[in-house]
């Protein structure tokens, strides 16, 4: 048993380095997104709607944090 919690010790840094980079990758996919809306010249309100409807962390965020709300 305590061999299996090394590894997962061990194993702990490359999971939180693939989760950073998942983060990192979800935000600039979001800044880009938001740059190309502007660059359309959709006005600001607008832009700020569709980024915050079409956020690609919000579903893991609900996923996540759904039983912490309660």
């Amino acid at each position: 048993m305590s061999l299996g919690l090394f590894h997962f010790f061990l194993r702990l840094p490359v999971l939180a380095f693939r989760m950073a980079g998942i983060v990192r990758v979800s935000n600039r996919a979001k800044r880009r997104f938001r740059r190309e809306l502007v660059g359309s010249g959709l006005p600001d309100e607008i832009v700020e709607e569709l980024v915050n409807y079409f956020n690609p962390s919000t579903p893991l965020r609900e996923t996540l944090f759904r039983f912490s709300r309660r």
